[in-house]
């Protein structure tokens, strides 16, 4: 009768220890799977979280580009303008000093004329 016993409990200790194994087997299957689902989830939110991330760069730099193509805009009107200022300047000034030297010319002929008339007998 012990060895009967014996095996039954050898028997019912294999069929016990199957289904531990079996359990276990289909528990490590459901946190693979539980765990492949989240790692897909993570890696969908990491992509999703990635292209707004270059979608905001995207639209910084061409905010950033933008601007500076205003700010070179408002740099080339200004330069021409001051270039305009200064080509205005400079013929003002020519024609001042052409005035100024016109006037530096005829003010020795009208010195000898003034001379010229009080010198006469009256």
């Amino acid at each position: 009768m012990t060895a009967r016993d014996t095996d039954q409990w050898r028997s019912d200790a294999r069929a016990e220890a199957a289904k531990i194994v079996a359990a276990a087997r289909d528990e490590a299957d459901a946190l693979v799977r539980s765990a492949q689902g989240e790692a897909t989830g993570m890696v969908e939110a990491a992509r999703l979280e990635a292209a707004r991330t270059v979608d905001e760069a995207r639209a910084t730099a061409d905010g950033v580009q933008a601007e500076s193509e205003k700010q070179r805009t408002r740099g080339e009107t200004e330069v021409a303008r001051l270039q305009q200022v200064a080509a205005d300047h400079a013929q003002h000034l020519r024609r001042h000093l052409s005035d100024m030297l016109d006037r530096l010319d005829s003010a020795p002929a009208q010195a000898q004329l003034d001379r010229g008339g009080d010198s006469q007998p009256g």
